[in-house]
């Protein structure tokens, strides 16, 4: 009977080892697949990233509205910019183009800085923008109304942010390039710097001549212009230096404050002429022939300012340009002038 017992028990103990055996067995067949799976499925996963990984690969851009009222996408921080004109307000932000026009390259005062910047022409050559491969072209509006077709090509290639010349060279062009390429506290301590010039050569100049009036006359062959509140030292003259004008000269800058210049008649010189006359001729052919020509006549002459000895030359080249570098450094060679 106690045989029988003890046989019983050792089945018992038997059959519940094997069932135990064949659980483990069970579980460690299911991890097994598991990891099977597991290593067959890993590649995949590392060969698709995430959306965000995704997105943090594509550079960021911002929406702007250019001059036009268009609104353009742009990069936020953009690696190469195309230069229509506007080249030396992002070399004073620190920024050298790719490609500028040619206008770029005329500016005296950048003309080191602009070494290895590519020439894109004028009327631009698309071709030679898309071997540049910009991210961002700047360009003033006067271009697409001069060269259409080539606009419209190159805004294929990458997007245009317009800038109009009829506004503020500082305050408003200046400024929107330094916002549009992520450089605002760049341009505001540039401003700092020229406002502290301009207000020192305000006050030496107010000191120097007082009331006394400043005409900018520039002669071509067949062509007598004076120039206002942009080119040719206008801005500099009329907002840098804030030098009083003639009355003729206020009110045409009065009609249009940011107006270029005004072609006047020989009759009219009188008119227009200020007690110190600034002087564009160029030194050879046509122009320097009529010059020549006006001098010899009793206009000319019974000028004040030409009694006075108060004439003073430019030079074509150094004032070609209505940028801001430009602005600044002939500010200080015309106070030099007019306030020795």
């Amino acid at each position: 009977m106690q045989r029988s017992r003890g046989k019983r028990r050792g089945l018992g103990v038997l059959f519940m080892l094997t069932a135990v055996l064949l659980l483990l067995a069970a579980c460690g067949s299911e991890n097994s697949g598991n990891g099977n799976e597991a290593a067959t499925q890993a590649p995949t996963a590392s060969a698709q990233p995430e959306p965000t990984a995704i997105a943090e690969a594509l550079p960021e851009t911002k929406k702007v509205t250019d001059d036009l009222g268009r609104e353009v996408e742009v990069p936020v921080q953009p690696s190469a910019i195309v230069a229509g004109e506007f080249a030396s307000e992002l070399l004073a932000l620190g920024i050298k183009p790719v490609g500028s026009g040619d206008n770029g390259f005329k500016i005296v005062y950048t003309q080191a800085e602009m070494e290895g910047v590519e020439r894109i022409g004028d009327p631009p050559n698309p071709e030679t923008v898309t071997l540049l491969a910009p991210d961002l072209v700047i360009a003033p509006t006067v271009f697409l109304e001069i060269y259409p077709e080539q606009m419209e090509q190159i805004g294929k290639i990458a997007p245009i942010f317009y800038i109009s010349f009829e506004q503020d060279p500082i305050y408003d062009i200046f400024a929107k390039i330094a916002e549009l390429v992520g450089k605002t506290e760049e341009a505001k301590k540039w401003i700092q710097e020229y406002e502290a010039e301009a207000s020192a050569a305000r006050d030496k100049l107010q000191s120097s001549i007082g009331d006394e009036t400043v005409t900018i006359f520039r002669v071509e062959k067949g062509r007598l212009r004076i120039y206002l509140n942009r080119n040719f030292g206008g801005y500099m003259l009329r907002s840098g230096l804030q030098a009083k004008a003639p009355e003729a000269v206020a009110a045409e800058i009065e009609g249009n404050i940011f107006a270029s210049a005004k072609e006047i008649s020989l009759e009219l010189l009188p008119e227009y002429a200020g007690d110190h006359i600034f002087l564009i001729v160029r030194e050879e052919g046509d122009d320097k022939s009529a010059f020549e020509e006006i001098e010899k006549s009793g206009l000319w002459s019974n000028l004040d300012a030409v009694k006075n000895g108060n004439v003073h030359r430019l030079e074509t080249d150094k004032y070609y340009g209505s940028d801001i570098v430009t602005i600044r450094e002939t500010m200080k060679e015309a106070l030099g002038m007019l306030a020795p």
